[in-house]
């Protein structure tokens, strides 16, 4: 057996196990010239130890799921029926949550922590995509505790801004919501830190660089991208997901078109496969 574990900082590399689900992440700094292979440590309960660990921020399922079934008829009718599923699917899940919150809340706390202060200025957190109030409380948990934030919520749909700003209502957070297509990027919202999470599933291949290239546009100094994305073979029966990418090699290669580079990835393979996903943290080249 395992003796103690000892703490392990990030961006060290590591193997750990998560659940039955998600057989092991790895963490590799891609910044580190030194860094040839991923070292594998066991994960100890203890290696999450945070004395400053913010609050979780409580999502209220069953209101979503009433809001949703009120306003998706009327405001859901270019989403192919995925909000009112989405909300509907959530309550009675195994795993209500995306399944790396824990990873995306580690990183993106981790950044906010090490940037360096910009005056009195709130902290510019933009979602793009937000399906419902998840990621939102996800960026919550990172940063509210750490300094003034304002999150900007884009969505396509009306449903999951109206979710979100009865959340921000509840937990007293500023927010701006707005109806806006990643898929035709003619506005501006500048951001300290924007959250990605399967957006790219939801909008046809063609459009994907224009979307990246506008996101790194938006970018303040020293901004990132946190970016997470499942990589698996297209699904004809799911009307909602345009377009898929089956490889790392894939979007790195769309990132470096787009003008970002990766300074951290986090990779997940699921138990049973093929399924990967990959967790990125993302700046301007």
């Amino acid at each position: 057996m395992a003796g103690p574990a000892t703490r392990v900082l990030w961006p060290s590399a590591m193997y750990y196990r998560r659940n039955a689900k998600v057989k092991c992440w790895k963490l590799k700094d891609l910044g580190h010239a030194g860094l040839t292979g991923i070292e594998k440590q066991w994960h100890h309960p203890t290696m999450n130890h945070d004395p400053h660990q913010s609050r979780r921020f409580h999502e209220d399922l069953e209101a979503n799921l009433q809001l949703a079934e009120e306003l998706a008829p009327t405001h859901c009718a270019g989403c192919g029926g995925y909000h009112l599923a989405r909300a509907r699917r959530r309550p009675t899940s195994g795993t209500p949550d995306a399944l790396d919150r824990d990873e995306m809340v580690r990183l993106l706390r981790a950044w906010a922590v090490d940037r360096p202060l910009s005056g009195t200025e709130p902290l510019e957190v933009v979602i793009v995509g937000s399906a419902d109030t998840n990621l939102l409380a996800m960026a919550a948990e990172a940063v509210a505790d750490l300094s003034p934030a304002r999150y900007t919520v884009l969505d396509r749909c009306r449903t999951p801004l109206a979710l979100c700003e009865a959340f921000a209502r509840q937990h007293g957070l500023e927010i701006v919501t707005r109806p806006f297509d990643m898929g035709a990027p003619d506005e501006a919202f500048p951001a300290d830190a924007i959250i990605v999470h399967s957006l790219l599933r939801f909008l046809p291949q063609s459009v994907h660089l224009a979307g990246m290239a506008a996101m790194k546009r938006w970018l303040k100094p020293g901004g990132t991208i946190v970016f997470s994305h499942r990589m698996m073979a297209a699904d004809p029966g799911a009307p909602y997901y345009k377009s898929e990418y089956q490889t790392l090699a894939q979007l790195l290669r769309l990132f470096e078109a787009a003008g970002l580079k990766v300074a951290a990835l986090q990779e997940a393979i699921e138990e049973g496969g093929p399924r990967h996903r990959i967790l990125a943290l993302l700046k301007s080249a």
